[in-house]
């Protein structure tokens, strides 16, 4: 009995140093994740061919770091970027770890805490993938990269022509070497200006209310009285019209520049655009021109591919914008590019991607499916944009122009919005002389940028 006693004491140790052992053993380690390391990219792209390009760079990101990153593609738009950014702020994340912007708005999203500082990220390899204005334009006041770079912001203007109507009307297209000055474009955009009965802008009996197609048509609307008058005003008079003086912002053209922005707006007083113009989207002048309705068009070179895209058949060619003997064609530092989200988890690995896509080899099939010249001027020696000629006029400009750039100003973009954009349009639609509006902006700019 005593000895079935002592064998039930000595099992009952057992259980109990068991069950000890039991509750203060660690519990099995959670097998870790494997795989790559995901991260969220927003897309600007707003037609098929520049999606398709990103989407291509996405896949072909991938598959060359496949097991490691991961980059998923989200496709947002142009309007909707602001809220997306402001949404994820409030919320402490839930967004894409980059979002592409142009690079005053991603100085705005620094500014206001919605984005990281690249420095961390910076290499001297990934330095040399740009120019230092290209990067110093990317830059905030303190010195923080706020952006990688992608494509040239500033539009880079062609003239789009018809060649058939110009065998037509006996006109010799412009040239590189020989580019025709804005009296040369209007002079010859009268001789293309054609009514349905053939008589030519300036012969009697022309019908302006019954047009068969227009000389020449560019967008008159509040961008680009900005944005296209602004350029053709800096090259004329070979500096930047908003800057510094005395320390002192301020709205400045000299004759040069005045007449160059005049021209750029008045192509309806002379007869040779139609009224429609005031208002009307690039979409609808490509139109307008595939259908034949317009002889010369102006426009950024992403229409290059959307035509091609829209218009199969159509049959254009380009010619550089009008320039004075001894113009160079200035064009802005900066552009656009990727931000890197304040809240992104995995920055080194969205650092890998941004870098990346500025390699000439990887860039140009981006910056040429989005019909832009790209931030790294090396892709455009690098295939598909190598063995086109169309963007032989691009590389002409680059090679022989000059970068500005303009500070940054937090009172700029209300400055755009409210006084140039509104005063200019007045003056294309023939509601105001450019002398009376050049007055106005140049006190509102005293007041404005100053405050």
């Amino acid at each position: 009995m005593k000895k079935n006693r002592h064998l039930f004491e000595i099992a009952s140790l057992i259980l109990a140093i068991v069950i000890l052992v039991g509750c203060t053993a660690k519990p099995a380690a959670t097998p870790q994740p494997t795989g790559p390391v995901k991260v969220q990219y927003w897309s600007n792209g707003w037609f098929a061919e520049s999606i398709n390009a990103r989407k291509a760079m996405v896949d072909k990101f991938n598959e060359e770091y496949k097991g490691k990153i991961e980059v998923e593609y989200v496709q947002g738009n142009w309007d909707q970027g602001e809220q997306y950014i402001q949404n994820g702020a409030a919320a402490g994340g839930g967004i894409a770890c980059l979002m592409e912007w142009y690079d005053v708005g991603a100085q705005d999203w620094y500014r206001k805490g919605y984005v990281n500082d690249l420095r961390p990220y910076m290499t001297p390899e990934r330095r040399a993938l740009m120019t230092d204005d290209q990067w110093k334009a990317r830059s905030f006041d303190d010195g923080a990269i706020v952006m990688n770079g992608t494509v040239l912001g500033d539009p880079i203007l062609t003239l789009m022509y018809n060649p058939e109507y110009f065998d037509a009307a006996g006109v010799e297209p412009a040239t590189v070497d020989n580019p025709w000055s804005w009296d040369q474009l209007f002079e010859n955009a009268k001789l293309l200006t054609v009514d349905t009965n053939g008589k030519h802008l300036g012969e009697a009996g022309f019908d302006k209310n019954n047009v068969a197609h227009w000389g020449y048509v560019e967008r008159l609307d509040a961008e680009k009285v900005w944005e296209n008058g602004f350029n053709f005003a800096q090259i004329a008079q070979g500096a930047s019209i908003i800057r510094q003086e005395n320390g002192k912002w301020g709205w400045f053209l000299d004759d040069k520049g005045t007449a160059a922005y005049e021209r750029y707006l008045t192509p309806i007083q002379a007869g040779i655009t139609p009224e429609a113009a005031i208002g009307l989207g690039g979409d609808s002048i490509e139109q307008m021109f595939a259908e034949g309705k317009a002889a010369i068009i102006l426009r950024e070179t992403f229409a290059i591919p959307t035509l091609h895209m829209n218009f199969p058949d159509f049959k254009f060619s380009l010619m550089p914008i009008p320039l004075n003997p001894g113009d160079k064609v200035f064009y802005k530092a900066g552009g656009e590019g990727m931000v890197m989200t304040k809240n992104c988890d995995q920055p080194a690995a969205a650092a890998e991607f941004m870098f990346w896509m500025m390699k000439p080899e990887n860039l140009a099939g981006y910056a040429y499916g989005n019909g832009m010249a790209p931030a790294n001027v090396k892709a455009l020696e690098v295939e598909p944009f190598k063995s086109d000629q169309n963007w032989d006029i691009i590389r002409n400009y680059l090679a022989a122009g000059e970068t500005y750039s303009i500070p940054f100003n937090a009172n700029l973009a209300e400055f755009r919005d409210t006084i140039v954009a509104p005063t200019l349009m007045d003056v294309a639609a023939g509601k105001k002389t450019f002398d009376e509006a050049n007055k106005l902006i140049e006190e509102q700019a005293a007041v404005m940028l100053n405050k």
